[in-house]
């Protein structure tokens, strides 16, 4: 799967937001930088600046 596949497909796109903002919440620092309170929109822009992407299993 190429990097930014997901960002067309809205269910998977979800899927990572979530996984990636509860783990903003639970104490994972930000990879970019932003003054943005929302760990939903933080993990947005990690994902679509690819920071975050989703590692494919062998």
């Amino acid at each position: 799967m190429e990097k930014n596949d997901y960002l067309d497909n809205k269910y998977l796109l979800t899927m990572m937001v979530a996984k990636r903002a509860k783990q903003l919440n639970q104490g994972s620092k930000p990879l970019v930088n932003t003054n943005e309170k929302n760990t939903r929109v933080t993990a947005l822009k990690e994902i679509v600046e690819g920071k975050v992407y989703i590692k494919e299993e062998e």
